[in-house]
């Protein structure tokens, strides 16, 4: 998806406050990270976005422009993050290597990489995109 783009996928209330390096986020520790956690970022329209990644492989996009989806997410056999979204046209599908960083969630595939915020607890405000 074109706001997934600059996604990003989806910590507990236990957030570490900086790893010593970007870590992958893989497997079990994927879900553990995302679960209750809202992931945030600004599409590449500026749009301010939340991403939920929810138990039972389920995924929901929100921005503030109004847009929403929702799709499934699964690991793949090097443990990256895949997505599949019900309206593929608005969105970006595919396998994400996902890392983390204290608090800052970055993906990349082969199209491409994107950022975003892990905020610590489930919200449905948007933060403010850069420069506003």
């Amino acid at each position: 998806m074109k706001h997934l783009c600059t996604f990003a996928i989806l910590i507990a209330a236990t957030i570490t406050p900086a790893l010593a390096a970007p870590q992958a986020l893989q497997g079990d520790l994927f879900m553990s990270m995302m679960q209750s956690n809202t992931l945030s970022g600004t599409t590449d329209l500026g749009h301010a976005f939340n991403i939920y990644f929810l138990p039972g492989r389920t995924v929901t996009y929100q921005d503030a422009s109004g847009t929403r989806d929702s799709g499934r997410w699964h690991l793949d056999e090097v443990d990256d993050i895949c997505v599949a979204w019900k309206h593929p046209a608005e969105q970006k599908e595919g396998c994400f290597h996902v890392t983390i960083d204290g608090n800052k969630v970055a993906w990349e595939d082969k199209a491409g990489s994107g950022r975003a915020t892990l905020r610590g607890g489930v919200t449905d405000t948007y933060l403010q995109p850069a420069g506003q």
